[in-house]
């Protein structure tokens, strides 16, 4: 597009210049130099030239009409180059012959062609020029043909106006051949820098789409560390549109949501140290916390001078939660072992000990005391019994077995099983804040349906008597990749900062009777469906538990919706959701 645009401009200058040309020889040098010898010669034949200068104004005028009208321009300027020729050679024979001044104007086409028509046009113009020139002299020499007399003088050819017409038609020839030569130099050099330009171009726009389609954020910096570029994967990981961030100060832009990133830009910006698969997390402006690998370096020009920085940086989150599935499976590595040599150990003799009881209980008349004691030992032996069944589901649980289905369905399951149990009384205790959307997501309906009631169960037994649990569902489109979000709030006494660190450890339990296995095997399972199980404490009191899931797409009319069309969807009700809310604010 760009060099459709040059070469019209280009065209458009030709034409000027080519006008401007035309209209020096017919005005300034022509006309202006039969008004001169007409007033220096005391006669001459002013009514040929009148005539002759007519022709010239009006080739110049279809000339420049027929142009605009569309016509080819280089058609029209070989055929005005063939009147303008004979033009001059009627203007050397009425203005003396081959005494004659006006043989220079040859000079005129020649240079016209040379530089419109380039090497070819100069040539054939010289030719013809020279071929008149010539031909007019052998006539005049002949005396076929006699030119008028110009300042009282014989028409007699001397041996000196035949040597100025030889040198004029060599001048012609030798002047014709180099002005072409030149053209044509010039105009293989301006093939030559378009075709360089072009393949800039390509290069540039090859460039571009690398960085465009790059999974990696790439961003450039100068020496007074302002942003220079950045390319898509870079405002998708750090979460800010370029156009807010372009042109400005990075420390200006970022400083106050990255400092750690800024200040390594910061140090090769000024000091030039690079820093290489450095490891740093930034908080984004929707308070999501991303860690990202981060490699900076100094960029230099030509001449080996910094000129300014370049950064690499990759969204790291895909490899965290592998190193923290790696690390899980390693515990459950040794999990599985101890597991293993409990069951021999343990679990054996325990069978034995609790079938001893109870054959003692049913066989021995016993007083209070020790009726007291052996049903002690019985439930403690359950106790036990029920910790160790736990530990090995923990340890040997089944691989998830995951299918599309429909949130929905999955949280109506838990309001059934919530409401039959009767010690809760969820009924009164339970509100579901279903969601806008009917979504779907990838997952084994019964162990994520097992996750919700532990979780269920776990709020509930926290809150004791009193209190409500609230379960919302809530989809984030602009999340990385596009989530669902399924919230359990409690208003029980909270979690404090060192339980809501190990709250998903195994073993660590906060409950009198608790195993300390519920929730890390509710974390493991969620973890298994790539998603994650997060708990904070709520203001106010209470203890909140999401579950966040990848978003398949949503359920509509009996059809499943995914891609750019669910995307889409999903954005323009947050979008308008945010006007409403600007509104009912204003």
């Amino acid at each position: 597009m760009e060099t459709s645009v040059r070469r019209i401009d280009q065209d458009e200058r030709g034409i000027w210049h080519w006008l401007f040309l035309r209209l020096s020889m017919t005005c300034l040098v022509l006309t202006a130099g039969v008004g001169l010898l007409w007033v220096a010669a005391q006669e001459l034949p002013i009514e040929q030239l009148k005539r002759i200068l007519a022709v010239e104004y009006l080739s110049v005028g279809l000339g420049v009409v027929s142009v605009v009208a569309g016509a080819p321009r280089k058609i029209v300027q070989a055929l005005q180059i063939v009147v303008d020729v004979p033009v001059i050679t009627a203007c050397v024979h009425f203005t003396g012959g081959l005494e004659s001044r006006f043989t220079l104007l040859y000079f005129f086409p020649l240079v016209v062609a040379s530089y419109e028509l380039r090497q070819k046009g100069a040539l054939y113009t010289a030719g013809l020029a020279a071929a008149l020139t010539l031909s007019y002299t052998l006539l005049v020499a002949a005396e076929r043909i006699v030119p008028p007399v110009v300042a009282f003088r014989e028409g007699v050819v001397s041996n000196g106006s035949l040597i100025g017409a030889h040198v004029t038609v060599s001048l012609l020839l030798v002047v014709g051949y180099v002005a072409g030569e030149m053209a044509g130099r010039l105009d293989r050099k301006a093939r030559l820098l378009a075709h360089r330009s072009d393949e800039l171009d390509h290069v540039r726009r090859e460039t571009q789409s690398i960085l465009d389609h790059m999974g990696s954020g790439v961003m450039t910096l100068d020496l007074e560390g302002v942003v220079l570029r950045m390319n898509p994967a870079a405002e998708r990981i750090l979460g800010i549109d370029k156009v807010a961030l372009e042109g400005r100060g990075v420390a200006e832009g970022l400083g106050a949501i990255m400092p750690i990133l800024v200040g390594h830009l910061m140090e090769c910006v000024i000091e030039g140290r690079n820093a290489d698969r450095v490891e740093v997390h930034i908080e984004r402006q929707d308070g999501s916390v991303v860690p990202v690998g981060l490699s900076v370096n100094p960029m230099c020009d030509a001449e080996g001078n910094r000129c300014g920085v370049v950064t690499v940086f990759q969204d790291l989150s895909t490899v965290v939660r592998m190193r923290e599935r790696m690390r899980s499976n390693d515990r459950l590595i040794a999990m599985g072992e101890l597991s293993a040599s409990i069951a021999h150990e343990i679990r054996n003799p325990l069978a034995s000990i609790r079938g001893s009881v109870e054959m003692l209980q049913g066989e021995l008349e016993l007083d209070d005391e020790n009726s007291r004691l052996f049903e002690l030992i019985h439930r403690e032996s359950a106790r036990l019994n029920r910790i160790i069944e736990d530990f090995l589901e923990y340890a040997r649980m089944r691989p998830p077995q995951p299918r599309n289905c429909r949130l929905d369905d999955v949280i109506h399951d838990l309001e059934e099983l919530l409401h039959s149990h009767e010690s809760l009384h969820a009924r009164d205790r339970l509100r579901v804040l279903s969601g806008k959307f009917d979504v779907v997501v990838h997952v084994d309906e019964e162990l994520m349906r097992q996750v919700f009631l532990n979780l269920a169960l776990n709020a509930f037994e926290s809150m004791g008597d009193a209190g409500e649990l609230r379960v919302s569902v809530a989809v984030r489109p602009h999340h990385l990749p596009p989530e669902v979000v399924v919230r359990f709030i409690d208003e029980g006494d909270g979690l404090d900062e060192e339980t809501a660190e190990r709250i998903f450890e195994p073993f660590f339990t906060t409950k009198p009777n608790g195993t300390g296995l519920g929730l890390p095997m509710a974390h493991r399972v969620v973890s298994n469906h790539d998603g994650q199980l997060r708990a904070r404490s709520v203001d106010g009191g209470g203890a909140e538990f999401s579950v966040h899931l990848p978003l398949v797409g949503l359920f509509r009319d009996g059809h499943l919706i995914t891609g750019d069309e669910a995307l889409e969807e999903l954005m323009a009700d947050a979008a308008h959701a945010n006007v409403d809310s600007a509104e009912g604010t204003a």
